[in-house]
């Protein structure tokens, strides 16, 4: 499948060019496996649990924003070493002379899950699509396969990349001819930091053992990493991604994505402060939301969402940092604290959030366009915006595409 690579050139925080190489992936087509949509800074993991960043251009939570796990004799059900710290630093042997062999992890033993890696085979000689260049920023998507040779369940999943990167997204191809929502494939999951594990930790409440997602074997897979290169040396395109068998006995809550994209038509003239939205998704059916996190660009200054019952509007997630936007887990042993506008500290619900047939998800983005041009919905980071909320759920499929 053939793939669009976008290069922008940055000095000193000074953008000075775009190229691209379009065709039938443009990177500006909208929903594309949502490979625009995740376009935040990463940040360095430490393990540790979370309280959250308060002003913008406060890193706050290593890990993607996870509030503090209230129960801690809660037990992993992953891998040894998971549970308490974020696994780091497995591969003795690699020594590639680049920034950050250090996030390498080995992959499960064959009988137990499999790992996806986008790198290079020859360290000395790397092929010239793994490389990034000093000041350059790039947008690839890489083709893979996944490792498991019959259908399977997973739900835990450990994402490790190289220092640069912006964003990963996984991505199963969508079948030949599919249309519609379809037609973009179907997420399988992503990151915003060098190192993050889904559910975090592996910690998961009672509530959630018996969630799973499927995966036919030998799925074809798309990789989408964006990278951008702010240090004198190349960098290299390369990620480690494993995925976690669950035994289909034990699987009794099917989970899906939560994907709804707001804002698709939009038009913000320079100078312009608005709200777009509030945009409205239905819930069709009975479930729970598990994890939610809004997804923006540099003019937007705050996303939230509630849910709505009865025509009652309950805030459950608010986020005021485009670029380190927090991932909220919503279970019995996660304490999220409230929002805080007037401080700019994210937040959102506490506890299990249930969702019934009838209610809606809502959301908006609070921009205010400080570029020479009129704002749409497109990948660039600073003279494009979205306005997108993402997540996991069981139960209902809450997926939207709205003006």
């Amino acid at each position: 499948m053939v793939r669009t690579l976008c290069s922008k050139l940055v000095l000193a925080g000074a953008i000075l060019g775009i190229a691209c190489d379009t065709d039938d992936r443009a990177a500006d087509e909208v929903g594309a496996d949502a490979g625009s949509a995740e376009l935040s800074v990463m940040h360095e993991p430490d393990g540790s649990l979370l309280d959250g960043g308060d002003a913008p251009g406060d890193a706050g939570a290593p890990d993607g924003g996870l509030a503090e796990t209230a129960d801690a004799e809660v037990e992993g059900n992953g891998p040894p070493g998971s549970l308490g710290q974020l696994a780091l630093d497995e591969c003795d042997e690699l020594n590639s002379g680049f920034a950050g062999d250090e996030y390498c992890i080995k992959p499960p033993p064959p009988d137990k899950g499999f790992q996806v890696h986008i790198g290079p085979e020859d360290y000395d000689n790397p092929d010239p699509k793994y490389l990034v260049q000093p000041g350059e920023e790039t947008n690839v998507y890489f083709d893979a396969v996944s490792g498991n040779d019959e259908d399977v369940f997973y739900y835990f999943r450990q994402f490790r990349a190289r220092p640069g990167t912006h964003h990963v997204i996984l991505t199963a191809q969508a079948e030949e001819g599919a249309t519609g929502a379809d037609a973009r494939g179907r997420r399988l999951g992503g990151t915003q930091n060098l190192a993050k594990d889904v559910p975090h930790l592996n910690r998961v409440p009672p509530e959630n053992e018996g969630v799973g997602m499927e995966l036919e074997a030998n799925t074809p897979l798309t990789v989408n990493l964006h990278y951008i290169n702010t240090t004198d040396e190349p960098i290299l395109h390369e990620v480690w991604i494993n995925f976690w068998y669950k035994d289909a006995d034990e699987v009794t809550q099917p989970a899906e994505e939560l994907y709804a994209m707001g804002g698709l038509r939009m038009a913000i003239e320079p100078g312009e402060h608005t709200t777009l939205g509030p945009y409205s998704c239905p819930v069709e059916k009975d479930g729970r939301i598990l994890t939610m996190y809004g997804h923006y660009h540099a003019n937007s200054v705050r996303f939230s969402a509630w849910r709505v019952r009865d025509g009652v509007r309950e805030m459950v997630y608010e986020a005021f940092d485009w670029h380190d936007p927090p991932i909220l887990e919503f279970n019995s042993i996660t304490e999220n604290r409230p929002s805080d506008p007037d401080k700019l500290k994210f937040g959102g619900w506490t506890g299990t959030l249930d969702v019934q047939a009838g209610d809606s998800i809502e959301w908006e983005c609070e921009v205010h366009n400080q570029t020479d041009g009129v704002l749409r919905f497109t990948n660039e980071l600073y003279d494009g915006e979205m306005c997108i909320l993402i997540g996991d759920a069981v139960g209902p499929s809450i997926r939207c595409a709205l003006p």
